[in-house]
């Protein structure tokens, strides 16, 4: 039994009333609601009493949650942080070898460089790094004045703080006196890069999903 327009439109209100306005997924999980309450409308439940005891098993994948791949202070329905936390895992590795494998190989493997070569990889290091936080500025603006929510965006909302270890290694530096690249700062510096490589992706298919669905 296909529900009305009246029907479908309360379900509509009923995700309204939730905040539950991700455009990634508003249009799955309506058709799965609508689904569960038209099952249970096939077996002589009436609208209102299926609409019940849909909303029961609904409301717990509506609870503000949060995941330890984010941080305690990023929290969202637990519908979102479940796709979030499938989306993000392989990244957040990424994220760790970033900082850790360099780490460690310098850690081991000292290497000394001159000081016309520490000059010339410092000058880069500025260089290149300004441009990368000031692409993931721009990436922050241009998703702050846009209203549109999607899974990706909230991902990216939990990633901008990670910039700063971009920021403390170039500003501290890689190199100590000697010539030496020192582990943790050069680790920094690669976890800083792996965080910008993070939020281009993420926001590309934020961009990616706002056009599939024209808003």
């Amino acid at each position: 039994m296909e529900l009305t327009k009246n029907q479908i439109h309360k379900v509509e209100q009923y995700l309204k009333h939730k905040n539950f306005d991700f455009v990634d997924l508003k249009i799955e999980v309506l058709d799965h609601i609508i689904s569960d309450i038209e099952m249970k409308m096939s077996k002589s439940f009436s609208f209102e009493n299926a609409f019940k005891m849909t909303v029961l098993k609904w409301n717990k994948h509506f609870k503000e949650t949060s995941s330890f791949f984010f941080g305690m202070m990023y929290s969202n329905s637990k519908i979102v942080v479940k796709k979030a936390v499938k989306l993000f895992k392989p990244f957040y590795f990424l994220y760790l070898l970033a900082y850790i494998l360099p780490a460690a190989f310098f850690k081991l493997f000292p290497i000394s460089f001159s000081a016309s070569t520490v000059d010339f990889i410092n000058g880069f290091l500025h260089s290149f790094s300004i441009v990368m936080i000031a692409y993931v500025c721009f990436i922050y603006i241009k998703t702050r004045m846009s209203k549109i929510k999607t899974t990706y965006r909230f991902i990216l909302s939990t990633q901008y703080f990670g910039l700063i270890l971009l920021i403390m290694g170039v500003s501290v530096g890689v190199f100590n006196e000697d010539g030496l690249l020192n582990p943790v700062f050069t680790g920094f510096v690669c976890g800083g890069y792996a965080v910008v490589y993070i939020c281009h992706y993420f926001y590309k298919k934020h961009i990616e999903e706002v056009q599939k669905y024209k808003i």
